[in-house]
């Protein structure tokens, strides 16, 4: 679980970042992410730097994405915390002492803020 929870700020470009340098992603995707992190119908997101590693350990020789080595996207982690909830898999974590409730707390002050994203509060269950 160590592994999981290795990255603890935003990526160069975190697409929850902030800045300009967040990576785009299609209109609606990130608020999909937030939304499907805050309703428990996705537990977790991974950060995009460790899914596509460049010796392609997370996917097996045909491709398919098989995660081995990932850990989660502290910018989407922080997001959800912003909104009043962590992620599921932030929530087990803390309770099981492998994670503080501090752990993204650099993260929060570098990604995006509720009123940024346009979350559909019904999806999200909020």
């Amino acid at each position: 679980m160590k592994n999981q929870f290795a990255v603890r700020k935003p990526c160069a470009n975190c697409p929850f970042r902030k800045d300009d340098k967040a990576i785009s992603l299609q209109p609606g995707r990130r608020e999909q992410i937030i939304e499907d992190l805050l309703s428990g119908k996705d537990s977790t997101f991974h950060c995009h730097k460790t899914v596509y590693r460049s010796d392609g350990r997370n996917h097996d020789e045909d491709g398919n994405y098989q995660p081995v080595d990932v850990s989660h996207c502290p910018g989407a982690a922080a997001v959800a915390r912003k909104f009043g909830r962590d992620t599921v898999m932030v929530q087990v974590a803390s309770r099981l002492g492998a994670i503080g409730h501090d752990h993204y707390d650099e993260a929060l002050e570098q990604t995006l803020e509720p009123e940024d994203l346009n979350i559909d509060t019904k999806r999200a269950r909020i």
